[in-house]
């Protein structure tokens, strides 16, 4: 395929793909989605407008790290461009990651497959349902985070690690789970330094940029309400604290089995979230819930640690562009199905390197579609339709009874009505159904077998013709 021919069909890719964004988030369901998270964007820029540079101390929901406070505040900027409020804006900053990774996983394709094949992928990533529901209808920002993700082990593979550390950063400076990717990032560098691949001064200059990125971007905003008390008044000190304050804060928020994801933990506690969310309504069971007497926190923890070290152990040694992109889609994959604690969108990250490590072959890109349906029934279960939440915490005594029960996501601000926001309202019985959860659950447990499969046979491939 020419150039022209590659760009000219990648622009068209790209146009369909915002063109549906557009209309679903400002057509169909503008100023629609999970009302909840929007208004919490809201209320995080009126803060913003408020205590300027210091919005953490006066609302402890505001969750989420410096970068995306900027980018909160370059939606306030263009809403006075265009003279409207900044809500009407705000899914922006899921619709437009959607477009740049297309490109990127277009070029990542054509990079290490073929032409064809990154086009392929381009189309697949922006038209899988999962990808548009949390950008256009949800109105979340998964895909935001993801994006200097995919491109920071791009770079990595491309022995660039300044640039990956700073992509990296970036990451992490926009939602916690971007940090991830050091399980890629550490062992692949670690490798390519062994190997003498790299000067050892790498090492410096990257770190380096990494910390230069860190301070250019967090120490504006004042994250020490998050930090020690002891440590919250020294400078770079306070603000380094406090953002890992802030990440132990947010891995603490939801303490539970699941969070509503339909994977292994949906299935556990005396009393399943799948059997009691077809009724409408969802008791979340903390995750000291204990399994054969091992806390269930401990169990999915482990159970994560053991796939993430395994693909760090590997790539340390194996680190082939493709064997690289199929070990951050196993852990993408792993840190959905396997720990406690996880949300329904927290699958969507890995879509955008499934699409590439699977686009070669016919029965992967058909179960690529069936993966991403499965989970777009999960977050359609929970969007379009009320559902009552509750925590169940667990004692030691009783494990699985409630001893007190509470509102299970605390709210601070003006609430969606406020911002003139609904909800999303559509059938959703059948992605509630009790036999569709095990289905779906399945599918989740496949993919995460299939990719783990692919990454431990390419390291067989590897390694036979080094031989």
């Amino acid at each position: 395929m020419s150039k022209r021919a590659f760009w000219s069909w990648l622009v068209a890719i790209l146009t369909i793909g915002l063109a549906l964004r557009l209309w679903l988030g400002f057509g169909v369901f503008h100023n629609q989605g999970f009302a909840w998270d929007i208004a919490s964007f809201g209320n995080w820029m009126d803060n913003i407008g408020e205590n300027g540079l210091s919005p953490y101390g006066p609302d402890p929901g505001f969750n989420y790290p410096p970068l995306f406070a900027d980018l909160l505040v370059g939606i306030k900027w263009l809403a006075s461009l265009v003279h409207t409020h900044p809500i009407n804006l705000i899914k922006l900053l899921g619709i437009v990651p959607d477009i740049a990774l297309g490109l990127v996983v277009a070029l990542a394709g054509r990079r290490w497959l073929t032409a064809k094949q990154g086009l392929i992928a381009s189309a697949l990533f922006l038209t899988i349902p999962v990808i548009w529901y949390d950008s256009s209808v949800w109105g979340q920002v998964d895909t935001l985070s993801m994006l200097p993700m995919l491109l920071a082990v791009w770079m990595i593979i491309d022995r660039k690690p300044e640039w990956a550390f700073i992509l990296f950063t970036l990451a992490v400076l926009t939602k916690p789970q971007g940090a991830l990717i050091l399980f890629i990032l550490i062992p692949v560098f670690a490798g390519q330094l062994w190997a003498k691949e790299l000067p050892i001064k790498r090492a410096l200059t990257s770190a380096a940029a990494a910390f230069l990125t860190f301070l250019v971007i967090a120490l504006p905003w004042d994250l020490e309400s998050y930090a020690p008390r002891e440590l919250a008044g020294i400078p770079v000190v306070g603000d380094i604290f406090g953002l890992a304050g802030q990440y132990v804060y947010n891995a603490n928020y939801f303490h539970v089995l699941t969070a509503n994801a339909y994977n292994i933990w949906v299935l556990g506690g005396r009393i399943p979230l799948a059997h009691i969310i077809p009724d409408d309504d969802a008791i979340w069971i903390s995750d000291s819930y204990k399994v054969l007497g091992v806390p269930a926190q401990f169990i999915g923890t482990g159970l994560f640690l053991i796939v993430a070290l395994t693909v760090s152990v590997v790539l340390f040694k194996r680190r082939e562009p493709m064997q690289v992109l199929t070990g951050l889609a196993v852990l993408l994959v792993a840190f959905f199905v396997l720990p406690t604690r996880v949300h329904e969108r927290y699958l969507v990250q890995a879509f955008a390197v499934l699409v590439i490590i699977w686009v070669p072959k016919l029965w992967q890109r058909i179960f690529l579609v069936v993966l991403a349906f499965a989970n777009t029934i999960n977050l359609h279960a929970i969007l379009a339709k009320d559902l009552d939440v509750q925590n169940m915490s667990v004692s030691e005594r009783d494990p699985g009874y409630a001893t007190g029960i509470q509102d299970a996501i605390p709210f601070h601000g003006k609430g969606p009505e406020e911002f003139a926001l609904s909800w999303v309202r559509l059938p959703a019985d059948f992605a509630r159904q009790e036999w569709v959860i095990w289905l779906v659950v399945a599918i989740h447990i496949a993919a995460l077998v299939i990719v783990f499969r692919d990454f431990l046979r390419r390291s067989e491939i590897t390694l036979r013709i080094n031989r």
